[in-house]
């Protein structure tokens, strides 16, 4: 077990001021079989309206609204959250397994990734259990992939990712998805944060017969007591931690700052 100090800042810089802004945020970690959110504490400048709440994959988040003018936004979010040294997330639902089965969004393999998967299929199909499945599939990927900053937009797909053979986090989860639900295996792309990292990661949530388990493709391994979730979805766009419209504003810019240290 492990208690998790979290601090995570996002600072928004617009060249010109945006009159209203509407936004939801989702930065709060969330309460599972491995992890509990013991405490935390939000600020905001400017200073907005807003509430708590749920959306429908059960992220928290923040639904909120600034109507002052203003050419800069700045977020804070820090808390003390229990995690457990397990990779199980907990039980599976049946009546919400079906939206984590098939392709979706940036989860569409294209042909390189399916050709990949045919590849790999007479090695897969020899393991015993779904979870040694998932970890041959990962030791796979990783073998194929390599990892660099800055060589994908938030707005590539896995195939053309994988096309390139180099990507971040992000691109890893929603490869790695997409091969596990291609080999019949229901898979969610979790957003968080993990210690030492200094940015926002991500990881997949397998379903593995009647339980999830969690893995991290990026760095080939099991989660740790070391990871923090925030959100789960069908891809990233679904649990996005920032999302919003607005008013004005020009040219966006966004700076962000994490830290994650253990707590004695």
């Amino acid at each position: 077990m492990a208690f998790l100090n979290y601090q995570y800042k996002m600072k928004i810089s617009y060249s010109e001021k945006v009159d209203t802004c509407y936004f939801t945020l989702k930065p709060i970690p969330a309460n599972d079989f491995r992890q509990i959110s013991i405490s935390y504490d939000i600020n905001m400048s400017p200073q907005a309206t807003y509430s708590e709440g749920m959306d429908s994959f059960g992220n928290k988040q923040i639904i909120g609204r600034i109507i002052e003018p203003h050419s800069e936004y700045l977020f804070t979010i820090k808390g003390l959250v229990e995690t457990r040294p397990l990779c199980t997330i907990g039980g599976v639902q049946n009546s919400t397994l079906g939206m984590y089965k098939y392709p979706h969004g940036k989860c569409i393999p294209g042909d390189n990734i399916i050709s990949f998967s045919n590849e790999i299929r007479a090695e897969i199909d020899r393991c015993a259990s779904t979870r040694e499945k998932c970890i041959c599939i990962m030791d796979r990927l990783h073998e194929k992939m390599i990892y660099e900053q800055g060589s994908t937009q938030v707005e590539t797909t896995s195939e053309e990712s994988f096309s390139e053979g180099k990507g971040v986090c992000q691109d890893f989860s929603h490869i790695f998805i997409c091969l596990l639900r291609i080999f019949g295996i229901p898979a969610r792309y979790t957003c968080g944060l993990i210690v030492g990292e200094g940015k926002s990661h991500s990881w997949v949530e397998a379903a593995c017969n009647d339980i999830f388990i969690a893995f991290d493709p990026t760095h080939n391994c099991e989660i740790t007591d070391e990871y923090i979730k925030l959100g789960v979805g069908r891809d990233a766009v679904d649990c996005a931690i920032n999302r919003g419209v607005m008013w004005g504003g020009g040219i966006q810019t966004q700076a962000v700052q994490v830290s994650v240290e253990k707590y004695y």
